[in-house]
This record gives C-alpha cells, sequence and structure tokens, in this order.
C-alpha cells in the first residue's frame, strides 16, 4: 500500500472516530428513556450498522486493506472528541453569554 492511500485510511478512521462518538451520543439521547431489553436491540443494531459502514467505506477507500493503526486511529478519534465536546460546549454557552450582554 503507498504512503497516500496510508494517510487517506488514517484520516477516515480518524474522522470515524469523530464521527462515532457523536452518533454514539445521539443514540444514547434518542433511547434514554426506552425499556432496557429495547436499548439493548436499538444499541446492537446500530454497532452492527456503524461497524459494516466503516468495513464498506475503508473497502472502497483501501481495498478491504486493515491495519492495527487504522483502529488506533478511530480509537484516537473518538477520545479526541470526548475530550474536545465538553470544552466546545463551554465556548459555545461563553459566546452565547457575550451576545446577551451586547
Amino acid at each position: 500500500m503507498d504512503s497516500l492511500l496510508q494517510i487517506k485510511s488514517l484520516l477516515f478512521s480518524f474522522g470515524y472516530g469523530m464521527l462515532f462518538y457523536y452518533l454514539a451520543k445521539y443514540n444514547l439521547y434518542l433511547i434514554k428513556n426506552l425499556h432496557v431489553i429495547t436499548k439493548y436491540l436499538i444499541t446492537l443494531v446500530f454497532v452492527i450498522d456503524s461497524v459494516l459502514l466503516y468495513v464498506y467505506l475503508l473497502f472502497k477507500i483501501n481495498h478491504g486493506i486493515f491495519h492495527f493503526y487504522f483502529f488506533l486511529m478511530f480509537g484516537l478519534g473518538f477520545w479526541l472528541s470526548l475530550w474536545l465536546q465538553p470544552k466546545i460546549v463551554n465556548l459555545c454557552k461563553v459566546c452565547k453569554n457575550k451576545r446577551k450582554i451586547n
């Protein structure tokens, strides 16, 4: 695999990790008030669909070649979103309060 294809795959894995974090957070918001078994079923379907979409898109990018560092980049993207999300929310609250003052 050439270096350009590896960089594309790494960036895709990183971005998909970030996207997965926000989709998982939205999924949690949607199923918050449902029955326990329904929560498990919806979460299972969500995870299976997300994995299938990741594999399909990775197959389209680099013909289905998997490396361990793709999953590390996925995890790094997820972790970075987890770490940055409260900071972004606080920044939005500060900007919103500044608009109210002016």
